[in-house]
């Protein structure tokens, strides 16, 4: 059983460590607190009955009437049980809530299983921005629509 719930300044040391241990990249902690602190609304975490986290979704509100989802990952060994779809509902709901047109999101063109993710999810591919993530590491912008007529 796992527990869905807002991010808390608690957690960030360990978002921090889930983040960086399943993505490519290494982010500071700071990213991770400065988006809690300007959204905390938008930040989820997924935590097991012992209170070990699992996973992560951290959001930012953009200018054009749309959220992104800016970080994304649950742990290697807990894939495949469901959690990253409810943190993604999770989030989704929020940014229904909030009012929002269209979440978007970048991710990197060889990461093939997460396009799967997003596209089974309503996602599509509004651009590809070459070297998004260092030089010939080039990413797709992705833009799912939020129908606001149901949630």
């Amino acid at each position: 059983m796992m527990i869905y719930r807002n991010m808390r300044a608690e957690d960030v040391p360990a978002a921090h460590m889930l983040l960086n241990s399943n993505l490519d990249g290494d982010f500071s902690i700071e990213v991770i607190e400065y988006f809690l602190s300007f959204w905390p609304r938008g930040q989820f975490v997924a935590v097991d009955l012992f209170g070990n986290m699992v996973g992560v979704i951290c959001g930012a509100k953009l200018n054009n009437g749309k959220a992104s989802i800016t970080l994304f990952a649950v742990d290697a060994p807990m894939r495949g049980q469901g959690i990253g779809n409810k943190l993604f509902e999770t989030f989704r709901r929020e940014c229904h809530m909030e009012g929002f047109s269209a979440m978007q999101l970048e991710l990197r063109t060889t990461n093939s299983s997460a396009y799967r993710f997003y596209s089974k999810r309503g996602f599509v591919i509004t651009e590809k921005v070459f070297d998004l993530y260092g030089p010939g590491e080039n990413g797709y912008r992705m833009v799912a629509e939020l129908n606001h007529a149901s949630s």
